[in-house]
């Protein structure tokens, strides 16, 4: 069972009408504005905010871990390890790509609900990065078969997964939390 399916089974048992891909990128882009400094009482208060109430224990749990092996994936030593939660490949790409409309959605919601404000000390390339994934959230058509929009789609990923990993080591830390 990859991740993206333990998810999505979690919070169906739970009720939880979020999308994983986009939830996964809301903890994601939250994590990058705030750079980790966010104690455990307060994550599972956001966590219980996203979810829409009194969250079951095993949700909590599900992205306390996520939340974990995001920062270490996006952290300095990390080795560029970090992939969006999305569906695999044996999926179809409407789908797949669906999900990463919902995880830049997620993000730059995430990233947004943290009050991080980005000013003068931000490079500039993280404000393009977050302009990007804005205009990769709004697309909306539906993504037909064929081995031309695989590739695409792909580089897309790839594209969302460096700007993250950009985003995360370039954004000033406000130590504000």
């Amino acid at each position: 069972m990859t991740l993206f399916e333990h998810f999505r089974d979690e919070l169906s048992r739970a009720s939880v009408d979020l999308h994983p891909s986009e939830l996964h990128g809301m903890l994601v882009g939250y994590l990058c504005a705030v750079k980790g400094n966010i104690g455990p009482g307060q994550r599972r208060s956001l966590f219980e905010a996203w979810v829409d109430g009194q969250a079951p224990t095993s949700v909590v749990n599900m992205l306390e871990e996520a939340f974990t092996k995001s920062l270490d994936s996006l952290g300095e030593y990390a080795d560029f390890d970090f992939t969006l939660m999305i569906p695999g490949d044996d999926e179809g790409i409407t789908e797949r790509a669906e999900s990463v409309f919902l995880w830049c959605s997620g993000f730059l919601s995430g990233f947004g609900e943290s009050g991080r404000q980005l000013d003068a000390d931000d490079a500039s390339d993280v404000k393009e990065a977050l302009q990007d994934m804005g205009r990769i959230a709004a697309m909306s058509e539906e993504v037909t078969e064929g081995e031309e929009n695989e590739s695409d789609l792909m580089e897309i990923v790839e594209f969302i997964r460096i700007s993250t990993l950009l985003i995360f080591a370039e954004t000033v830390s406000k130590g504000t939390h």
